[in-house]
């Protein structure tokens, strides 16, 4: 199937890694260029976007970033646009727990703060300045937002801080494609099942605890939660706006 994406420009924070570079090589697949924000590591994220664009001929920038900054968010959109001129998805994908764990008689309102500024501060700039750029274009434009099962399932006990922001992206994807609609800019959300590499060592007690509990009984490949990222920001999805996707390989139908 020929999504359209090719030589389109796709935007993903925290786009080195895990699920993050599993959904950058998704895109590059599909012939779209990439630009990949990373926090840490530039060696990884420069070796990354190199071997993204000897494999599927597209054109891959790293960018460093710390999304948590207004600042730094904008001259990464510099960077974007002195290379490409243009850019029509963002996925919101960066995410760090920002030691925010614990029962609610140890909520570090400092420790929220810097969960909120990197998660749902930096998704709104991110898609204030993909807005920005469509509407002045008269172009469509494309955003993702990462949610989780916890928004609504809520059954992860000392997450309260990973719950309101995930529960927040929530609203704040409904909220948007709901405002951005007429200009046809799609805004939705994935909610993203254990994927191999994004939470756990795989050798550790932790992951193969958790496997015992996933209804499929394995963690996902990072690309198969990627290539629905991709089908989403595709002209086939043209009716989705707004949706939050299950893409939990079954875990949201039960309480893990």
């Amino acid at each position: 199937m020929n999504l359209g994406l090719e030589g389109k420009v796709a935007l993903v924070t925290g786009g080195a890694r895990g699920l993050g570079a599993g959904i950058c090589e998704a895109f590059a697949k599909e012939g779209a260029n990439v630009v990949i924000n990373y926090h840490s590591r530039p060696e990884e994220a420069e070796q990354f976007a190199l071997r993204l664009e000897n494999e599927y001929g597209i054109r891959a920038l790293s960018v460093y970033a710390d999304v948590s900054e207004e600042k730094e968010i904008m001259e990464m959109f510099d960077k974007i646009y002195e290379e490409f001129g243009t850019i029509d998805i963002v996925v919101n994908n960066a995410y760090n727990a920002c030691n925010t764990k614990g029962p609610i008689e140890d909520f570090d309102p400092d420790a929220f703060e810097k969960l909120e500024k990197l998660t749902l501060r930096s998704a709104l700039i991110t898609s204030r300045e993909l807005v920005k750029h469509c509407k002045s274009r008269h172009k469509p434009g494309h955003i993702v937002n990462m949610s989780s099962k916890s928004a609504f399932l809520t059954s992860s006990p000392n997450h309260i801080s990973y719950i309101a922001v995930k529960g927040a992206m929530a609203a704040i994807t409904r909220g948007l494609a709901f405002e951005c609609a007429k200009d046809n800019i799609y805004v939705n959300a994935i909610i993203p099942g254990y994927a191999k590499g994004s939470r756990y060592d795989e050798n550790s007690e932790k992951y193969n605890r958790v496997i015992q509990f996933l209804p499929m009984g394995r963690y996902a490949e990072p690309e198969e939660i990627a290539d629905v990222v991709v089908f989403i920001c595709s002209e086939k999805a043209c009716q989705m706006n707004g949706v939050l996707l299950d893409v939990t390989g079954g875990t949201m139908s039960g309480q893990m």
